[in-house]
């Protein structure tokens, strides 16, 4: 039954195939409506990945200003009364203020440039951080922020600042006058925005003058200007314009959309992360390995070859004892939790294959509760936004307790005992315990070897093992509980929203051009040919770049798939290995296409030298009598000056049987002078 309108419908429920939903999912066009047992979001409210950064700014300076209010309400400073607020909001505003500046400060100390330096921002960026709370300091104000937090959590802070300036400037009726206007000047031949502004104007003054002349004078209609009719154009009817300015066949040569051409024929309930420097030194060398990564990853792996130590991100689900992700954390990297919770979700089956693993590593889905340390790493906002906008609840456990999260505690001890052992390079825990044994200069294993086998540990000797605290293996574990309860995933959408990367792109008749990829749907060409919007706002998982997630102008967020089907469904490793391959060259290939177009340029001289079809190099003489001769007809104002008064055809024979003077002076004479009577003519206008 529509719900808006009382209408019942036949039921359209289906039951569709598992291949069938992947099949949607890599094409983008898989919607999670509602999920089971889960609950329903009201449609009407804006989800965290929509909003606004300014949105999120305030959004987290109100909190700053509400957790000082309830530091105050704990320590008995303030009582929970709305005359209390008013008497206080000077220590209000005052303890706000402190938590606001402290919490700036750290996210001025957590700001870095690659190598360590801090980065700059521009005052702009600086007063747009604060600019928005002046005037925040009522009494009535802070007791209504502490209620919405109270009652709605973190998002009753959001406010509609998105909707302040979506103002127009003109009425309805000016609107409707000058559409109307266009409408009839739409149709001229090829008009210009220039003549529609003159027009416009010129039925909006008539009109005025119309109004002031009636019995009762209305209200006069505002003048527009050149963007506003503009703005109207692309509104109503961007294309048409566009044709009737340049033309059909130009219009459609500079819009058609594309497509991807020619084609051609030829893949849990809690979860305990934590962080580990293993105590062995390994070589930090490029090999084949890291051949398809940019030389910016490269440098934030620091691959020098020096022996270092490296730490581990891992994530361990406490029902089976399996490991959910292992990665290592280069030195400066950002967000350790995002890039980890993102591989807890993502199958992890070709790492295995690609380590030349028995076993496959099928542990992936979605986690219900996740255990962590309160360290720098991960009391940051963006990771407690990734777990807000997953629906993860975060268990803190403090720094100095672990206890708290006992299993990944037990688990890097058996990673030490059981696998790091077995290689040179050992660090030891103290200096008794190292003696004269230097760790470093023992390092033999390489980061890409080190990477192999611990990622073949994991696989074919930690999860097949038996387990005393299960009575079976991690892998049998998992086993048993998948056949049980089937773990939840998320859909390519949902993974973009979190752990995509976002940025900004031009639209073009190709679509969208990401990282050398086109994406192209029917709503992007209807946004390129009917609208005016240039640039959109997008999000690419590296996990997924068969489809990304688009909006323009502030909108809602839709998919739109790759145009060329090979990329449905890849990654971006497939994207880095089509790279690397295409931009290789064979040199002896290079080198032959060089010497064929030498030896044709070679061949066509000679064969042009023998037709007289090239001309010999001229003289600096000759090339100043071809500039003599482009000159010599030339009738400008400074000849005609030159040349004296006008004078008739006979004029000369006139003056010598009248009693006039003549007109002839030297300086006539030396224009007509006899040149000698080898002097032809011909010469001069010829141009060979």
């Amino acid at each position: 039954m529509d719900q808006n309108s009382g209408e019942c419908h036949e039921s359209t429920a289906s039951v569709i195939s598992f291949d069938a939903i992947v099949t949607e999912n890599n094409y983008g066009t898989l919607k999670i409506l509602r999920r089971p047992s889960a609950k329903p979001f009201d449609r009407q409210q804006i989800r965290r990945i929509e909003r606004l950064p300014v949105e999120v700014a305030r959004q987290r300076f109100k909190k700053q200003y509400v957790m000082a209010i309830q530091d105050m309400i704990d320590a008995g400073e303030l009582r929970l009364i709305r005359d209390d607020f008013c008497d206080k909001i000077i220590d209000i505003v005052a303890k706000g203020k402190n938590r606001y500046d402290r919490y700036l400060a750290g996210l001025a100390i957590r700001e870095k440039k690659r190598g360590g330096a801090r980065a700059q921002r521009k005052r702009r960026e600086i007063e747009k951080s604060v600019e928005f709370h002046q005037g925040f300091k009522c009494g009535q104000t802070m007791w209504k922020w502490y209620w919405q937090w109270r009652d709605n959590g973190d998002d009753g802070l959001f406010d509609n600042y998105r909707n302040c300036g979506k103002y127009n400037r003109y009425d309805d009726a000016t609107d409707a006058f000058i559409v109307s206007i266009l409408s009839a000047l739409w149709d001229q031949e090829r008009p210009t925005v220039k003549s529609f502004v003159e027009s416009v104007q010129a039925a909006l003054g008539a009109e005025n003058e119309r109004r002031e002349r009636l019995p009762v004078p209305a209200i006069k209609m505002k003048m527009v200007g050149y963007d506003y009719i503009l703005r109207l154009i692309k509104e109503n009817a961007p294309l048409d314009h566009k044709i009737r300015k340049n033309g059909w066949d130009k219009t459609y040569k500079d819009l058609h959309t594309l497509g991807p051409g020619i084609e051609t024929s030829r893949a849990l309930q809690r979860v305990e992360i934590d962080e580990y420097t293993v105590d062995l030194f390994v070589l930090m060398k490029s090999t084949d390995l890291f051949e398809h990564l940019p030389q910016s990853i490269k440098n934030i792996l620091q691959l020098d070859g020096a022996a270092r130590r490296v730490t581990l991100s891992a994530a361990l689900d406490v029902h089976t004892r399996c490991f959910l992700a292992l990665q290592i954390v280069p030195e400066g990297i950002e967000s350790p939790l995002r890039h980890t919770v993102e591989m807890i979700y993502t199958d992890k089956n070709p790492i295995a294959d690609a380590a030349g693993a028995k076993f496959g590593w099928p542990m992936a889905g979605a986690p219900e509760t996740i255990v962590l340390d309160r360290g720098p790493a991960y009391v940051t906002d963006d990771a407690y936004d990734v777990l807000a906008s997953l629906g993860i609840t975060n268990l803190g456990a403090p720094a100095g307790k672990p206890w708290l999260k006992p299993f990944i505690e037990r688990v890097f001890r058996t990673i030490h005992r059981d696998l790091l052992l077995r290689f040179s390079g050992r660090a030891f825990s103290n200096v008794i315990e190292r003696g004269e044994n230097d760790s470093a200069a023992r390092s033999t294993l390489t980061l890409e070897a080190f990477l192999v086998w611990l990622v073949r540990w994991t696989v074919d000797a930690y999860h097949p093992k038996f387990h005393k605290g299960l009575g079976m293996s991690p892998k049998e574990a998992w086993e048993k509980a998948t056949k049980e309860c089937e773990p939840r995933s998320l859909s390519s959408d949902e993974m973009r929203e979190a752990f995509g990367n976002q940025g900004r792109r031009k639209l073009s008749r190709s679509g969208l051009r990401v990282c050398h990829i086109d994406y192209q749907s029917d709503a992007c060409m209807e946004k390129f040919l009917d609208s005016g919007a240039e640039y959109f706002d997008y999000l690419r998982w590296d996990g997924d770049i068969g489809t990304i997630s688009v909006r323009c102008d502030d909108g809602p967020w839709t998919t739109v798939p790759a145009a060329d089907e090979q990329w449905i469904g890849k990654n971006d490793i497939d994207l880095r290995v089509w790279l690397q391959e295409r931009a290789t060259q064979d040199p002896d290939e290079v080198r032959a296409r060089r010497d064929f177009i030498n030896d044709a340029n070679k061949e066509s001289v000679r064969l042009k030298q023998l037709k007289g079809l090239l001309s010999l190099p001229k003289t600096p003489a000759e090339l100043q009598k071809d500039v003599d001769r482009f000159m010599r007809h030339a009738d400008t104002a400074e000849r005609r000056h030159k040349a004296g008064p006008y004078r008739d055809l006979l004029g000369d024979l006139d003056n010598e049987t009248g009693d006039q003077p003549s007109q002839y002076t030297s300086e006539n004479a030396a224009d007509h002078e006899d040149t000698g009577s080898n002097h032809n003519d011909f010469d001069d206008d010829s141009m060979e």
